[in-house]
Formats: structure tokens, sequence, C-alpha cells
């Protein structure tokens, strides 16, 4: 008795689209043909481009074949939708011996050989055509700003009909987005240290958050500085639709906005960051994406800020307890050891940690703290949205009372509006990098940052301590006299010209010596 192999493939899983009665249709065939079925193989949510070894189902057909005399489908398009996939499944049918058919008849032992490969070429043609379908349907909903389907960015939900899906805030996430671009912009905020207090306080990260909200068991996942940077550097946080970069690979740092015909980014939802926060926000993080060889921060308070006076390098934090007491130092690596260049130099952190402070915050303390700024194309973005608000109330206004309420309303409005649009159209024209104030002085700045922050601020404004090695003889215990603090001074008076710069200088030494 002959044998066979039944096999079915499923693209998308549906329930009114089991494989059952196309399986039962092939059974009824062999039973008819009078062949023996010996296996059947079935793949689902399988793309039939998808290469024949790639399948688990076409494994096992493979894997039967020296077994059987036919291997049968209900129709041809399940075997394949490519000429290459088919014409090797027909290759490794033919070195067997075995035959393959469909149920449909169209394909019977007595005409394979002559019609299988046209058939075969018509599959491929019908797959081209779908695929040129859904491109079309997915460019048509991208054009209305329509979520594409999968998962919404951090900080965003989705919600809408089939057809006209859009993006809502999800609050919780998206008051961490916020939270975490003020840390970032306003207190010297590291992404190490702001992920090590996420996960402290038990915030899930996208994939399990969105699990959570879903209804679904989260995976007890955590927070990574890589997960964090790119919540945080997504254009999508402005509500745009994102799409790789021809020829990059897919990602938040790759990752470029949906453009309109006029050249503007599609939205798809409220904006998470305003465009002045979010380009300060990808400035910190483009700063901070250094790679080998270059100096890196670490979490010592005087890193990089107190040199060795014999050798100039940095001095380093060596954290030690015992009994309670902390006894840490700072200390050079190149006087320490049988490879020492000079003679050590060592000084307990704590006190000069506490003598650099006081001198920091007598001379800066109260002065009001400078914010850089880089012109990287915020002006630009908020022009485009500017525009977008006064050409939508000029499109309401046509349709208010004149003279009423609501024109008036509208109209005061659109004046604003359009002294803004020129403030911003001449701020991106002549943009350039400039100082602004923050709005709070460098005392309160130190007071709220933490120690990596705190470094950031003693590096702003120009410090350096000078750390000397102990005289030979010298009773072991902390010496004021080793340690040399000097300040350029705030980079926001360092950068102005020399008159500016001397003004400066002038009203900082006044109020210094206001008691």
């Amino acid at each position: 008795m002959p044998t066979v192999v039944i096999y079915d493939r499923l693209s998308r899983l549906f329930a009114e689209e089991a494989p059952d009665h196309r399986i039962n249709a092939c059974k009824a065939y062999a039973e008819q043909r009078g062949w023996q079925v010996i296996h059947i193989a079935t793949d689902t949510n399988v793309s039939g481009a998808t290469k024949l070894e790639d399948r688990p189902g076409m494994r096992e057909v493979l894997s039967w074949l020296p077994r059987a005399d036919y291997v049968l489908a209900a129709k041809l398009d399940r075997y394949a939708r490519s000429v290459l996939e088919f014409q090797r499944l027909l290759k490794a049918a033919d070195s067997t011996h075995a035959t393959v058919v469909t149920a449909d008849g169209v394909v019977s032992p007595e005409n394979a050989s002559i019609i299988i490969n046209v058939l075969a070429a018509f599959a491929e043609y019908e797959r081209d055509m779908i695929t040129a379908r859904i491109q079309a349907s997915k460019d048509h909903f991208r054009s209305r700003g329509n979520h594409l389907g999968g998962l919404a960015p951090y900080g965003y939900a989705v919600d809408g009909p089939v057809n006209n899906k859009r993006w809502t805030i999800d609050e919780t996430a998206a008051s961490i987005i916020r939270e975490c671009a003020e840390q970032l912009t306003q207190h010297g905020a590291s992404l190490a240290g702001l992920t090590r207090n996420l996960n402290e306080r038990g915030i899930l990260p996208p994939a399990d958050h969105a699990r959570q909200r879903d209804g679904r068991k989260v995976r007890g996942q955590v927070w990574h500085t890589t997960t964090l940077r790119d919540v945080l550097y997504t254009p999508a946080v402005r509500g745009w639709l994102v799409q790789a970069v021809p020829g990059e690979k897919r990602g938040a740092l790759t990752n470029q906005p949906v453009l309109d015909a006029e050249g503007r980014p599609l939205s798809a939802g409220p904006a998470l960051l305003d465009a002045e926060t979010w380009s300060a926000v990808r400035g910190i993080l483009d700063e901070k994406a250094k790679g080998r060889g270059v100096r890196r921060s670490g979490k010592a308070l005087l890193l990089h800020v107190a040199p060795c006076s014999e050798c100039d390098g940095p001095m380093y934090r060596q954290r030690r307890e015992a009994r309670g007491k902390d006894y840490t130092t700072y200390v050079c690596r190149k006087g320490v050891g049988k490879h020492g260049i000079h003679r050590p130099n060592v000084i307990v952190a704590a006190p000069v940690e506490a003598m650099v402070t006081a001198e920091f915050l007598k001379r800066f303390g109260r002065l009001k703290l400078m914010r850089w700024t880089e012109p990287d194309g915020s002006a630009v973005l908020q022009l485009s949205e500017v525009t977008t608000q006064i050409e939508r109330l000029a499109g309401n206004l046509v349709h208010l009372e004149p003279g009423g309420a609501a024109a008036r309303i509208a109209v005061t409005q659109l004046n604003a509006l359009e002294r803004r649009q020129a403030e911003l159209r001449t701020e991106a024209e002549q943009a350039e990098g400039r100082w602004v104030d923050a709005g709070r002085t460098v005392k309160t700045e130190w007071e709220q940052r933490d120690e990596e922050g705190r470094r950031g601020l003693l590096i702003d404004l120009g410090a350096r301590v000078v750390i000397s090695p102990p005289a030979p003889g010298a009773p072991k215990r902390f010496d004021p006299s080793r340690v040399s603090i000097d300040f350029e001074g705030p980079a926001w008076m360092r950068d102005a010209d020399p008159a500016t710069a001397e003004l400066a200088a002038i009203a900082r030494d006044e109020l210094n010596e206001v008691p």
C-alpha cells in the first residue's frame, strides 16, 4: 500500500482558520486513493516564504520522506509561497522518489510533473500581491498617524477602534519619563543612578509594565541603563511615529520620525516631553556616550577634581569601613606598591571632602546657577508645533461668530502664538549655544544633588584640588596644608568676553563679602 505524509501550514492561527478541515480533506483524499497516512505535520504562525529548515513541521516531513511515496497538502500554497523553497522541496522529494500532490485535485500523481512548477509561480505571485496590499495598508494608516501594531512605546497605551488606533498617555509610565528627564537636565543625575533608583523603588521596566497593565503575568525583569537611555532618547516621547533608517539596525538611537508630505513628524499621540526638554535630554545622553579610552566619571566626589601633586594623575577614592567607622581614603595609584613612581600619596576622604565643600559653598553658594543649552534643533521643533497650532486656531476662527467672546479669545491666542512664532523663527535662524538662568542658586542645587551631581558642579565651576604627600615623619592625621584648593570660576563666566567676565568676578567678590 502506498504511504503518504500529510502537511499543513498556517501563517496565522485563528479559530476560524484552524487546520482541522484541511487535514480531514487530505485524509479523505488519501483514503480514496488507497494510501496509508503514516504521519501528519503542521506549522502554525509560519510564513510561506520561510525556509524549509526553519519550519518545525516541514522538518518532520523531510525526515519522513524516505518512508513515504507521497507528500499531501490541501492546496499548493500550503507548501510554500516561494518558487525557490518549493523547488527545494521538490528536489528533496525526488531524491527519495516521493511525489508532491494536493488534495484539491489540482496537482495529482498523473499531472504533477507538468503543472506543479507553473502553479508554484502563481503562488509566489499571490504572496507578492498580499505583501503589496499589506504595505499599502500600513502606508495609509501611517500617513494618518495610526498605531501600526505591537506594544506602544513606554509612556503610552493604545486606544481607539481597529482602523484608527492612537496613543494615549499612560500616566504611570509617563511620570517616570518626566521625572528622569528632570533629574538628568536639572539635577545632574546619571543614568546609572536613575536606573538603580528605579529598581530600588520597584518600578517595572517597559515590557513588564505593559504586561501588568494588560493583566498578564510579569516576568521579573529589571531596569538597565540601556533600557532607560532608549526610553528617554527615542523620538516617540514627542508623540511621533518612528521608523528605522534604511541600512541601520532598528533601535531607539537610530530610529527617525515618520514625516508627512510637508516634512513634518507624524503624530500618533500627545507629547510626553516638550521639545526643549527632549533636546536637552538627548544632548546629555550623547555627551555621556563615551567610548573606550575616554575618561569616565566614577562615584567619588573629587574624582577628576583632585590631582596628585607628584604626577598630576587622578586621586581615586578607596572605600574602607571597619567596626562601623569610615576609613575611606583618596590615593594616587602611581605612588603605591613596588611599581610606584613616586612617594605614597594617601589622604583621608571625609575631611578633605568637607574642606572642599565648605570652600566651594563659601565662594559660589549665593551665585545664580546657569545652565548651558545647545542649538540642537529645539527651536525648529517648537516652531513647527507653534505653526501647527496657528493653522488649527485660524481654521477654527472662521467658524466662530465675529466679535463674539470665543472669537476674541481665539484672536488673543493667535496674536500670542504669532509673537512666539516670530521669536522662534529668529532663534532658529541665529541659533547658538548659550547659558540660561536655571532659576536657583548654586547652594540650593548642591543640596538637591547626589554625590555624582555635586562632582559635576565642582567641574562646572572649575574646581581643582591638588593633594600633596605627607612630609617625612609627619603624624598620621589629617593635615589641611596638604590640600590646595583653587577655582577657575563658573564656566558661564569663563566663556564670557573679558569685560563681562571681569564685571561678573567683581560682583561675585562683593557677594562673598556680605556676611
